[in-house]
């Protein structure tokens, strides 16, 4: 079996629909571009610059400098169509109400923050490879438990609020933190923040026995929810997980996933034969 190189994204949609996954990631197939995903995307970029420079009016400025031209944040931004219910407009009235609604929470943070949209590759599994991006690294104390962990902020645009059960075994967070247990990673966040390499050791040693703990942040409301302690019963699940998907590539059998949920938003139905959305409305 041929090793994989998973990220955390991919994990979730072959678990969502393995030909999916197919589509996008081995076949690469083109996909249209909503209005929605292009905008997610640019008030990620604006909230992490505002956090770092503590700068909302300069933030603000940012999201309708990349909203009244998208490609300004990359080529692959251009927006192809937009869902039912929303338009250029709404988004435009949207963005800075997000950005102030959010920054009217966050600068009042304490945390130590150790990396932001941190980038990192770990070994894991059957000799595969697990890559992903943190949105927020910080050591932060938790009162109700009486103890400091390592949390993993996760930042989202859509309103769909997930339950707390969900969040607790969600796979992304299980990938997150699994990373921050090994020394790996923290070589990677040095070099990154440009610290010295041996401080990684350091930071590995200090923190090794803290929980991991996750955060969903949904901005648009904004609303912060805790998603639970990962511990190792999360990270043999995410092994398995990744096991399977690597075995699944090596076959090339990619079982489509038919339930509604899947197939209604999906960006490859006519590839499955599938009717366009709007015949279906």
């Amino acid at each position: 079996m041929g090793d994989v190189r998973v990220r955390q994204s991919d994990l979730k949609t072959w678990a969502k629909c393995p030909l999916m996954y197919k589509y996008q990631y081995i076949d690469v197939v083109p996909r249209l571009q909503s209005g929605a995903l292009t905008y997610g995307s640019i008030i990620h970029e604006c909230v992490m610059w505002m956090e770092l420079n503590q700068d909302l009016e300069t933030a603000i400025k940012r999201f309708h400098y990349y909203w009244d031209d998208p490609t300004r944040l990359g080529p692959e931004y251009r927006i192809d169509y937009y869902v039912r219910g929303t338009n250029w407009r709404k988004y435009h009235e949207d963005g800075p109400k997000v950005l102030s609604n959010w920054w009217a929470i966050i600068q009042w943070d304490s945390a130590l923050v150790l990396g932001r949209e941190f980038t990192f590759d770990v070994p894991i599994g059957d000799g595969h490879e697990l890559h992903g991006t943190i949105d927020k690294l910080e050591i932060s104390y938790y009162g109700k438990l009486d103890t400091y962990a390592v949390k993993i902020s996760d930042y989202k645009t859509n309103k769909k609020t997930p339950t707390y059960g969900y969040l607790e075994e969600d796979l992304q967070f299980s990938a997150y933190g699994y990373a921050t247990t090994l020394l790996t990673f923290w070589e990677q966040l040095c070099a990154a923040n440009g610290w010295p390499p041996e401080q990684a050791v350091v930071l590995f040693e200090k923190y090794k026995d803290l929980p991991r703990r996750g955060e969903w942040v949904a901005l648009t409301e904004p609303k912060r929810m805790d998603a639970g302690e990962r511990t190792e019963r999360h990270y043999n699940r995410l092994v398995m997980a990744i096991n399977a998907l690597g075995l699944s590539v090596a076959m090339r059998i990619f079982v489509p996933n038919i339930s509604g949920e899947s197939c209604l938003y999906c960006d490859f139905r006519e590839h499955c034969g599938m009717p366009p959305r709007e015949e279906e409305d």
